[in-house]
């Protein structure tokens, strides 16, 4: 999936990447949750059961998930709910990085610039008094001859 600052970038790095690059630069820690008896208090007990049967919540198959209960079903729309308002969240933040990112680009290269115009300015300074003082030795040698 990409954000759609990403579609129209040609530099724009796919979504998983970003997302996985963020989670590591805010020290993040992928923390991997099994299901533990309070959690399950909510779940009947035949459902329990049956995830134990088959693996943990997160890895069991399709036709595992047609089997759960409301409660699990409702529990995976939550989760979708809060994965797509989180997402939706971080396609602002990578908009707004793409922007900063641009802006810094443009400001670097206005840097060299006014670098390389101030380097020719000082050349251009440098020559007019190497000039001057030439024609300063020159009037000193006619007046003294």
């Amino acid at each position: 999936m990409r954000t759609e600052a990403q579609s129209t970038s040609k530099e724009g790095l796919p979504y998983g990447n970003l997302l996985t690059q963020l989670i590591m630069d805010a020290g993040v820690d992928e923390k991997r949750y099994e299901l533990t008896s309070m959690q399950l208090d909510i779940i009947n007990n035949g459902t329990y059961r049956l995830l134990m049967a088959h693996g943990s919540g997160s890895q069991h198959p399709l036709s595992i998930l047609q089997h759960l209960g409301g409660m699990t079903r409702a529990l995976l729309e939550m989760e979708h709910i809060i994965l797509h308002a989180v997402e939706t969240a971080i396609a602002h933040i990578i908009n707004s990085l793409v922007a900063m990112e641009k802006k810094l680009e443009k400001i670097g290269s206005m840097q060299l610039e006014l670098k390389k115009t101030n380097g020719e300015g000082w050349k251009d300074i440098m020559q007019r008094i190497a000039d001057v003082e030439g024609d300063v030795l020159q009037e000193l040698e006619g007046m003294t001859l």
